[in-house]
């Protein structure tokens, strides 16, 4: 195994052209945003442009020399001990072999990004089919799924020229401040399974990392919160990209009340500076929008699965302390207590 170094050496690069067109995509969003591709990730990894591109891990069969078996891809999150795969190669169609190939390099990159100091690493793969299992069987769970919905550039057009403006006298819609950080907070506390909060890792101090903010910031986008009758009632996050626009609702239950002007909103807002494709994506415990998405005139495009993988566990260890004597005794006796690396 083959992990990317600084430059990329020209196999590895050999590797990803050969390999590129026959792998899972498993980053959808940025894909459908901007049309990556796993060649240009890796050469976006050793640029200073922030936080692009991906770490590449290549699968040989007997050196460099030898050809490429397989490659797999993750990207970092900022300021977070995790990291999301983007790209498998083989497809298992692909290849007789690619299951066990799967297994390979899937257990090296859980290696390789544990030692970058990840402990956890994310997969969004298509629910309920062979890509999913594979992912079962090497150690990542589903912690949550979602349904992704589509409204092309006609419906986006035939919609805006069938409503009104949004406007709302009880409800508003501005950009996000740090201040709303708390009822943020609440809101997701209040709406996200214990589930899928501890599969997050949201609510966790890690030193420097488990902020809400930095979690918001790694979801990239520009947020807008929903106020209704002065309450928090939801977020609005809108991606930009040069194909299309993605968008996640993040909303209260008595949202629900008024999700078609919520909607309408949405829409606005992407469509405020050029008309393009919209996504949303709507996990299984968000109930209510759905109903207003297919109303607008979104169709449900594709079901993902999300999962995770720890590479850190906790164990349970041995701690001696002393405990108080006779001053007769000149040997101190010794006891041992037994705690939870993690637990306080």
């Amino acid at each position: 195994m083959k992990r990317n170094m600084i430059p990329p050496v020209l196999s590895d690069l050999r590797a990803l052209a050969e390999l590129g067109s026959q792998g899972v995509e498993l980053d959808f969003e940025r894909l459908r945003l901007f049309g990556v591709s796993p060649l240009t990730d890796a050469l976006a990894s050793h640029m200073s442009f922030g936080n692009m591109g991906a770490e590449t891990f290549v699968l040989y069969a007997n050196g460099r020399k030898q050809r490429a078996l397989g490659v797999i891809q993750a990207r970092t999150r900022k300021n977070r001990p995790e990291a999301d795969l983007t790209f498998i190669a083989p497809s298992l169609d692909q290849d007789p072999d690619a299951v066990t190939t799967w297994y390979r390099l899937l257990a090296e990159a859980t290696k390789g990004l544990g030692e970058l100091g990840c402990q956890r690493i994310y997969a969004t793969v298509p629910a309920g089919n062979s890509v999913e299992e594979v992912f079962r069987q090497a150690g990542f769970s589903v912690f949550t799924r979602d349904q992704v919905y589509l409204l092309d550039v006609p419906a986006v057009n035939a919609f805006q020229s069938a409503q009104p403006a949004y406007k709302s006298d009880s409800t508003t819609l501005r950009r996000m401040r740090k201040r709303d950080a708390w009822n943020i907070l609440r809101l997701y506390t209040a709406i996200t399974p214990r589930n899928v909060q501890y599969a997050e890792a949201i609510l966790v101090t890690e030193g420097a990392t488990g902020k809400l903010e930095d979690w918001w910031e790694n979801a990239n986008g520009t947020s807008y919160v929903l106020e209704h009758n002065n309450t928090l009632t939801g977020v609005i996050r809108v991606t930009r990209g040069r194909l299309a626009a993605w968008v996640r609702l993040h909303l209260a239950p008595q949202a629900g009340a008024f999700a078609d002007e919520v909607v309408a909103a949405a829409i606005g807002l992407v469509s405020k500076t050029r008309v393009r494709p919209i996504y949303v994506a709507v996990r299984d415990y968000e109930g209510g929008i759905r109903g207003a998405l297919q109303a607008a005139g979104f169709a449900q495009h594709t079901e993902r699965s999300h999962m995770v993988k720890h590479t850190t566990v906790r164990v349970r260890e041995a701690v001696p302390w002393l405990a108080p004597v006779l001053e007769t005794s000149k040997i101190p006796a010794v006891h041992t207590r037994v705690n939870v690396t993690g637990d306080r």
